[in-house]
């Protein structure tokens, strides 16, 4: 059996939902607060599912720090007015053929992440894909490109501390 979600109806669920549908998936608990040392622990505001979260100049620097050169060339390229970047460019910067290069430094910076902003849901992400950009090969099995993005206060705050 198989259900298929757009990304924009998705989006259009309430958030209890998309808890539920996401637990669900994924194995894990659907509720919202997360416990730690038997005490409930404090829903992050602004933090919603599947939406790349905003972050300041200050938190851009703490997520900077440490970085490599190629990690750091790969903000960079999300570092532009529209906080978008092609498939073909992180490829690029990454030198891998597919998108597991690019999922391994989603994945590393958004635990980075995550204890920068204390995000204890586990919510927190810093880019996100575009589903509405994504193209597909004619066998529709392979994705031949799309776009990731970050929130446009992301994006603004990586260009200032990007260009110093």
């Amino acid at each position: 059996m198989q259900i298929v979600i757009e990304g924009k109806d998705f989006k259009r669920l309430t958030e209890s939902t998309q808890n539920e549908i996401l637990a669900l998936l994924t194995g894990a608990s659907s509720q919202p607060a997360a416990k730690t040392n038997g005490q409930e622990a404090a829903e992050t505001e602004g933090l919603r599912w599947r939406e790349p979260v905003s972050l300041d100049i200050e938190q851009c620097q703490l997520l900077t720090q440490g970085m490599t050169k190629k990690q750091l060339d790969i903000l960079r390229a999300f570092a532009n007015k529209s906080g978008r970047a092609t498939m073909k460019k992180l490829l690029e910067i990454t030198g891998e053929k597919d998108l597991h290069g690019i999922s391994k430094f989603q994945g590393l910076a958004t635990r980075h992440l995550r204890r920068i902003i204390k995000d204890p849901h586990y919510k927190a992400q810093l880019f996100a894909w575009d589903f509405e950009k994504t193209k597909w090969d004619k066998g529709g099995t392979n994705i031949v490109s799309g776009e990731y993005y970050v929130a446009d206060k992301t994006a603004e705050s990586l260009r200032s501390v990007l260009s110093k």
